[in-house]
C-alpha cells in the first residue's frame, strides 16, 4: 500500500499499484527467513525419521526368516547381548527402532506444522491489515455500492481460503516433496527399473488432476460469490429492519433472503460433490497404479534378483507414498481455490 498516491490518480493507476500477487505473498514469507530455515530444518528431520520405516521390518524377512544376507544382523549384533542374538531379539530390536522413528517423525511433524502455521497466520494478518487500510481510501459512494456483506466476505471468507492454501503450502509441500524424493532413492537402490516405473507414473497422476483442479477453482469462486450475495442481502435487511417492519415488507425481504440462501446451498452442493468426485477419481487412479506396481514387483521377483523382503518393502512404500502424493494433489485444489479468492481480494484493492 502506498499512502502518498496523488489525489487525482486515475483508478487504473491505483489498481495497478495496489494489487496482491503470489510474488508479494512470497516476499511476505521471506521476511521470516530465520523461522523459515528452522521450520525447514525440522521438516528435513521429520522426513529422515519417516522414510526408512517401511524398509526396516521387510529387511528381516530376507535375513531372519529366509536366511539371505546378514548386513542388518551384523549391525544389530553390536547392539544386542549374546543371549538375544536370535530371531526374537532381532525382530524386537527392529520393532523398537521402528517405534522410535515413528514417534520422532510425529514430534518433528507437529513442531514444523506449528512453526509454519505461525508464518502463515502472520502473512494473512498482514494482508488483512492491508485490506483494512484500503477501506480508508474507499469513498462513501463506493462503500455503499460494495455493501458491508461483500467487504466482510473479502476480509473473512476469501482470506480464510487464502490462509488455508498458504498454511498447507508452507507446511506440507517441503515434507511431501522430501518424502517422495527419499522414497524414490530407496526404491532406486532396491531395483532401479521398478523404481523408474513407479516414479514415471506419479507425474501422470498429477498431470491428470491438474485438469480436474481447474474446475475446482471455478466452482469455489461461484460458491464464494453466492455467499457474498447472501451476506450482502442479510446485512442490508438487518440494517434497515425498522423501515422494513414499518412498511410491512418483511415478507418481501425475508423471501429474498430465502432465495439467496437457496442459491448458496445449490452452489455449495455443486462445488462439494464435484470437488469430492475429482478427488476420488485421482485416488482411484492411484489405487489402480498400486495394483499394477504390485503385479510388477511380483514379476520382478520372478525374473530378477529382487528378494521377497524387498518386494514387501516395495508394497509398503506404495502405501507410504499415498499420503505425500495426496497432499500434493490437495495443494493443487487449494491453489486453484486460493487463486479465485486472490482475484476477489484484488477487486477490492483495485477500488
Amino acid at each position: 500500500m502506498r499512502d502518498d498516491l496523488p489525489e487525482g490518480a486515475p483508478p487504473s493507476s491505483v489498481g495497478h499499484r495496489d494489487t496482491l500477487s503470489w510474488a508479494e505473498i512470497r516476499r511476505l514469507a521471506l521476511r521470516h527467513k530465520k523461522a523459515l530455515w528452522l521450520a525447514n530444518g525440522v521438516a528435513v528431520l521429520a522426513t529422515l525419521c519417516s522414510v526408512p520405516i517401511p524398509l526396516l521390518l521387510p529387511l528381516l524377512v530376507d535375513e531372519v526368516l529366509l536366511g539371505r544376507g546378514d548386513a542388518a544382523l551384523n549391525v544389530m549384533n553390536h547392539l544386542l547381548p549374546d543371549s538375544l542374538q536370535k530371531a526374537v531379539g532381532y525382530i524386537g530390536l527392529m520393532l523398537l527402532l521402528t517405534l522410535v522413528l515413528r514417534v520422532g517423525a510425529l514430534v518433528f511433524n507437529v513442531l514444523q506444522a506449528r512453526l509454519f502455521a505461525g508464518l502463515a497466520k502472520d502473512i494473512v494478518y498482514r494482508i488483512r491489515l492491508r485490506l483494512i487500510e484500503r477501506l480508508k481510501r474507499i469513498s462513501l459512494r463506493e462503500y455503499e455500492s460494495l455493501g458491508s456483506g461483500t467487504v466482510t466476505t473479502h476480509l473473512v471468507t476469501d482470506l480464510d481460503t487464502l490462509d488455508k492454501f498458504v498454511g498447507e503450502t508452507l507446511s506440507r509441500l517441503l515434507v511431501s516433496t522430501l518424502t517422495l524424493a527419499g522414497t524414490a532413492g530407496i526404491l532406486m537402490w532396491m531395483h532401479w527399473k521398478l523404481a523408474l516405473l513407479i516414479m514415471l507414473f506419479n507425474p501422470l497422476v498429477i498431470l491428470l488432476t491438474v485438469k480436474l483442479g481447474k474446475r475446482v477453482k471455478h466452482l469455489k469462486k461461484l460458491e464464494n460469490d453466492s455467499t457474498s450475495r447472501f451476506t450482502q442481502a442479510l446485512s442490508e435487511t438487518l440494517d434497515a429492519i425498522q423501515e422494513v417492519r414499518a412498511g410491512n415488507l418483511q415478507g418481501f425481504f425475508l423471501g429474498r433472503l430465502g432465495a439467496k440462501a437457496q442459491e448458496v446451498r445449490d452452489y455449495a452442493i455443486n462445488s462439494q460433490w464435484k470437488s469430492d468426485a475429482s478427488g476420488r477419481a485421482s485416488g482411484l487412479l492411484f489405487q489402480f497404479g498400486i495394483d499394477i506396481f504390485r503385479a510388477a514387483a511380483m514379476l520382478t521377483v520372478l525374473f530378477s534378483d529382487l528378494s521377497i523382503g524387498q518386494m514387501l518393502a516395495v508394497f509398503s512404500y506404495l502405501w507410504f507414498m499415498m499420503t505425500p502424493v495426496e497432499q500434493l494433489l490437495n495443494l493443487q485444489y487449494a491453489y486453484y481455490a486460493a487463486g479465485g479468492a486472490l482475484t476477489r481480494i484484488n477487486e477490492l484493492l483495485a477500488r
